[in-house]
């Protein structure tokens, strides 16, 4: 919560590098919740797609 406040905060005053390192703060806390199979999964499935688009040359 205090993450995402001071996020908020930030994009408010205008300082968007400010901004983005507590947004990415807010995440990591986030994901840190979260069930580490699905997060192994979510990251199996980037990298496979991520693999595709190089693989297609896009």
């Amino acid at each position: 919560m205090e993450a995402g406040a001071r996020a908020r905060d930030a994009e408010a005053r205008g300082d968007d590098v400010r901004a983005g390192e507590e947004w990415r703060r807010y995440r990591l806390i986030k994901d840190a919740a979260r069930d580490p199979d699905e997060l192994l999964a979510e990251g199996i499935a980037l990298s496979l797609r991520a693999a595709e688009l190089a693989a297609s040359g896009q």
